[in-house]
């Protein structure tokens, strides 16, 4: 972006591998080295290492890892402490936290989604502060805003 290349992690080969045609339904996926998931998973995901989410492979329930890279179909909230890396074909339907994305076009997110420190933002372009007037009248707060404005560069 605005000349920079991104920088992509480097993911550590996956000690496990859930291929495709599998269909695994488990309460809870742990464990400290990186997976990767070609087939179904049903259930949540903790990994202290990454996750790879072939573009053959889908996750139902939350998702948390030290870095992901997602190419099929997540339905669930994902939390990435590294980096999140949607690729064109990726599909999310969940809220996401992240210290830091990429999304290569294509990548369709939908949820909410908060990259480092900053409050959660509506993916459904949904304003964050509203900007009608809750006490009946027709002004917005950006009407509003532009006549105090207007009236100071008035006064000087």
């Amino acid at each position: 972006m605005f000349g920079k290349k991104a920088v992509i992690p480097q993911v550590e080969v996956p000690g496990t591998v859930i291929g495709k045609g599998i269909t695994l339904e488990a309460a809870v996926l742990t464990g400290k080295e990186s997976v990767r998931i070609d087939g179904v998973f049903l259930g949540d995901v903790n990994l202290d290492g990454s996750l790879i989410l072939g573009e053959t492979g889908s996750i139902e329930g939350t998702v948390k890892a030290k870095y992901i890279i997602l190419a099929g179909l997540v339905r669930g909230n994902i939390d990435c402490d590294g980096t999140l890396h949607v690729s064109s074909t990726a599909r999310i339907n969940g809220d996401i936290k992240t210290n830091s994305i990429i999304v290569d076009e294509g990548g369709q997110l939908n949820g909410r989604y908060q990259v480092g420190e900053l409050p959660m933002v509506s993916a459904d372009k949904q304003p964050l502060l509203s900007t009608s007037s809750s006490k009946g009248d027709d002004k917005s707060y950006l009407d509003k805003s532009l006549e105090i404005i207007d009236k100071r560069d008035q006064d000087n």
